[in-house]
């Protein structure tokens, strides 16, 4: 029974072996590209800087060549200063969304106040704003309050986002509202009860916030690039504009440093993660 159930799946999962082997060529490719000479990665990558509309590639290099890795851990100082400063700005974002993110999602959820549900629309509408429309006016604001071209100008936008709120309200709408009544009539005040029983029974969801938004600021690229002129304070997703023949085979170093992070904070926190896009999915 067992082996008649395994040839019934064999389509499912051969066409599944078929889609990993797509997504995980590219990360293979750059694998592979960053041990190539300057020479072999410059006629590889030809058709880039030619201003064709193809580059070949290669499977294996003919002679790997781990002088990429010495030009960037060595001599590139800058990819550091910008390495340092994506963990700086994702930490604080991150601990930024969850600090904002947290209590306005549990007033969302269990409090009533004047126009609710209409200030949660209005999140809402925001959250589908893509950053395109919304730079303008957060240039001026930025701008007119000197924040403009410096580290905040990039970090103080992303900590109020308004998804994390979203995601976080659906957690707490979960909590059952008998036992808020129940520890209001022990005496607990609002603020104890968002404390001991909201936080607790919400965890996973924080975690999953976390985890979202870890994933989301360390590869962001239009908000730096847009908010920020001064390369002291680039972080390391804008390490890549400045590719050049000369510096291709340490961007492709670089690639797979910047892969790194996301690929750990994914696998130590993918079930908080599913937990959440479950969440999201759940019709109330």
């Amino acid at each position: 029974m067992n082996q008649r159930k395994y040839y019934k799946n064999a389509p499912s999962r051969l066409f599944l072996l078929l889609l990993a082997l797509v997504i995980l060529f590219p990360l293979a490719l750059i694998f592979v590209s960053s041990f190539l000479t300057s020479d072999e990665a410059g006629m590889t990558y030809a058709g880039v800087f030619q201003g064709k509309q193809f580059a070949s590639f290669v499977l294996m290099p003919a002679r790997p060549d781990f002088q990429p890795y010495a030009d960037l851990f060595l001599y590139c100082g800058q990819f550091y200063t910008m390495f340092w400063n994506s963990v700086r700005d994702t930490a604080l974002i991150t601990i930024g969304q969850v600090l904002t993110a947290v209590p306005a999602a549990w007033a969302f959820a269990k409090l009533c106040f004047h126009l609710k549900k209409i200030w949660f629309t209005v999140y809402l509408i925001v959250m589908m704003l893509p950053f395109q429309i919304t730079m303008l006016s957060n240039y001026f604001i930025l701008d007119r309050t000197g924040l403009l071209n410096t580290p905040w100008a990039f970090i103080l936008p992303c900590i109020f986002s308004t998804f994390p709120v979203f995601v976080m309200t659906r957690f707490f709408a979960d909590v059952p509202d008998e036992m808020i009544e129940a520890a209001c009539m022990d005496g607990a005040g609002s603020w104890q009860v968002f404390c001991h029983l909201g936080l607790p029974l919400g965890k996973s969801g924080i975690a999953a916030v976390a985890v979202l938004q870890i994933l989301e600021t360390w590869n962001t690229v239009e908000q730096p690039m847009f908010f920020i002129q001064n390369p002291a304070h680039f972080p390391l997703s804008l390490f890549f504009p400045n590719l050049t023949a000369e510096t291709l085979g340490s961007s492709f170093v670089a690639a797979i440093v910047m892969m790194l992070p996301p690929v750990f904070v994914f696998l130590y926190g993918k079930e908080e993660l599913a937990a959440g896009i479950g969440h999201i999915g759940i019709e109330k």
